[in-house]
């Protein structure tokens, strides 16, 4: 395949390609190279949260349950030289501004329970709606809870705006 045209002249095609190729290269080098995003400092402390949120994860076995739990309330951990709280969350293998501040299980007395997660986070308002990272918290909305230990699938089930 010749890289350019009758007589070693650019055509329309040929600088198409090359522009694609250069836009591709440095979209590639500044995901590789470019600043870091995290919202951590040196101790891995959360900005002003702006919304709570409740996430319910419904019928889970109690074990599970009391699993999450133990884990949320464990001793932090240090992760990349980061004091990291096992109630802090994740997203897109990231820490995010984001942590679970309070739980309760309601167990049904039959080996399953309803868990409720309480979240705070310094969210983001893009296209009308709150975000953390890549998740969308509106109500009813099917939602991700993500800790260093923790991932469980639950649905937003109360919102306050604060602040």
């Amino acid at each position: 395949m010749k890289l350019f045209g009758k007589g070693g002249k650019l055509n329309v095609i040929d600088i198409i390609v090359i522009l694609i190729l250069i836009a591709a290269l440095a979209f590639a080098a500044y995901k590789l190279l470019g600043p870091d995003t995290e919202a951590l400092d040196a101790n891995g402390s959360l900005s002003s949260p702006n919304i709570r949120f409740q996430v319910l994860c419904e019928d889970i076995p109690v074990e599970l349950a009391d699993s999450i739990v133990s884990s949320l309330s464990s001793e932090a951990t240090v992760i990349d030289g980061v004091v990291v709280p096992m109630n802090r969350m994740y997203n897109s293998n990231k820490l995010v501004d984001a942590q679970i501040t309070a739980w309760d299980i309601q167990a049904d007395g039959e080996g399953r329970a309803d868990l409720y997660l309480t979240v705070e986070a310094a969210a983001t308002v893009t296209g009308g709606a709150y975000s953390i990272v890549t998740q969308e918290v509106r109500l009813a909305k099917e939602y991700i809870v993500k800790t260093v230990d923790v991932e469980i699938t639950g649905v937003i089930f109360s919102m306050e705006k604060l602040g």
